[in-house]
């Protein structure tokens, strides 16, 4: 095999402790493997990236550029641990295939290719991403009791540090101090629209009851950092405290990330007082939603196939759930009982176009609509002034012909004995047979409607043959 030396050089800018690197379908390029990705060189602007590599002539390779930080192993002859902050998600990836012994190939921009810039965040590998959210969706999340500031609009900033620790000498030859820097990120999210930063004015951003307020920090060390809410009036032409360096501060509530680890729960609410700047007396709270992500053990991802970031372009499908929906558990009640032939014509005669529905076989094995696993049966007169006693009995224990000899009622009827409210039905002709008059019969659930079939009861080889013969999709 002659070998070829290609140099790849790209594009682009990055901060400090950063780097560019190229990971490909070759073991020269890793494999696609970034913790053996090659890493490139910046030129002395820090603009021009490249680096020289041999493939074998003649042969295609493909690769992706991507931008992190290659951190020291945690112990001497441990592995690399590469972060992956950006990298190229284009469906099909660079490629080229070398054919001289000498090759420089200059691919531009980072993230642009054949004209298209797709560019996607990386995945959590060795370090923890924490979440944190400020939002007005059940009451506002900043509450005053000082009545200088209680008609106040805010403006927040967060600014996070890393608690001092003590290190023990005798392990310095074991391990290695790692070098990665804290990273935040700020998204503001509306229903309209959706903005990401990675800085924040001096003031912070304000607090509106249309928009959400998260803020992402990965870290290293998640149970070791100080995190500060900074808040200020929406007003910043008073200075709270003479010489202040930011006009407006009014207050500060402090979160140790210890705190949220000592609570062993990886989401939740906290609340968390508002200190004043000038007497340092709580002023007021605030409340934080918070949720903890950590990386999957045991799991390594690759660049090969971006696939899980494409879409096809489609319409959205309405699918009715049970035939026009939920008749039984949710407080707001279908008009017409789940899982029979009516539910499943209106939801066809709304503009459904798939619909969903149960199947069960019963003793003699006939496949019949209906959801749970067992019906209760009662052995007293419906309108007796004394409780009912419910027997269940599974439904695979009942013939079809027993199955069509009941009446079915709401079950939340019966244990409140409403015999004339919403929630009471009786029913005939429920537990319809799953055969091809239940669709020739009814002109709105002709083929055209597809059926998507939950197969229920364990018999699964069965029922699927069944929903094979009528071409429904099945779960």
């Amino acid at each position: 095999m002659t070998p070829s030396q290609v140099t790849f050089e790209v594009r682009g800018t990055s901060v400090q402790g950063e780097v560019f690197a190229i990971c490909g379908s070759c073991s020269a390029l890793g494999n696609w493997n970034p913790q053996t990705a090659v890493v490139l060189q910046a030129d002395a602007d820090g603009m021009l990236w490249k680096t020289t590599v041999e493939l074998t002539r003649g042969v295609a390779v493909q690769y992706r550029y991507f931008k992190g930080c290659f951190l020291e192993p945690k112990t001497i002859d441990g592995p690399c641990q590469v972060i992956v902050h950006k990298w190229e998600t284009h469906l099909q990836p660079r490629s080229i295939t070398p054919l001289e012994n000498d090759i420089t190939v200059d691919d531009g921009q980072f993230g642009i290719h054949n004209g298209v810039q797709t560019l996607d965040s990386g995945w959590l590998s060795c370090q923890t991403e924490i979440r944190l959210r400020l939002h007005y969706s059940e009451k506002p999340p900043v509450s005053i009791s000082k009545n200088k500031f209680k008609k106040s609009r805010f403006r927040v900033r967060l600014t996070l540090e890393g608690l001092e620790e003590d290190h023990d000498d005798d392990n310095q030859d074991k391990t290695v101090t790692q070098k990665m820097s804290n990273t935040l990120e700020i998204s503001l999210i509306s229903d309209t629209e959706y903005k990401s930063r990675h800085s924040q004015p001096e003031c912070g951003y304000g607090l509106q009851p249309d928009r959400w307020t998260e803020y992402s920090i990965q870290t290293m060390e998640p149970d070791n950092l100080e995190l500060s809410f900074n808040f200020f009036e929406e007003d910043l032409s008073e200075r709270v405290l003479q010489g202040d360096e930011l006009p407006g501060h009014v207050g500060t509530a402090c979160l140790l990330s210890s705190m949220i680890a000592e609570l062993g729960k990886s989401a939740g609410i906290l609340t968390l007082p508002i200190m004043s700047r000038s007497s340092r007396k709580t002023i007021g709270k605030v409340r934080v939603d918070y949720i903890i992500i950590k990386p999957i053990a045991g799991y390594s991802c690759d660049m090969e196939a971006s696939y899980a970031k494409y879409w096809r372009p489609r319409t959205t499908l309405d699918v009715g759930h049970r035939g026009a929906g939920n008749s039984t558990t949710t407080t707001r009640l279908a008009k017409v009982q789940e899982n029979t032939v009516a539910s499943l014509r209106n939801a066809a005669s709304h503009g459904a176009a798939f619909v969903e529905f149960d199947v069960h076989l019963s003793k003699d094995h006939v496949p019949v609509v209906y959801h749970d696993l067992t019906c209760c049966m009662a052995m007293k007169k419906k309108f007796d002034a004394e409780p009912l006693e419910l027997f269940e009995i599974p439904v695979k224990e009942l013939s079809y012909d027993q199955l069509q000899l009941l009446k079915l009622a709401h079950v939340t009827a019966l244990k409140l004995k409403d015999h004339n409210g919403a929630h009471w039905w009786v029913m005939k002709y429920f537990f319809p047979a799953v055969d091809k008059k239940l669709f020739t019969s009814n002109s709105a659930l002709k083929p055209k409607k597809m059926g998507v079939v939950a197969l229920k009861g364990g018999y699964g080889p069965e029922l699927s043959k069944v929903a094979t013969n009528y071409g429904w999709l099945r779960f």
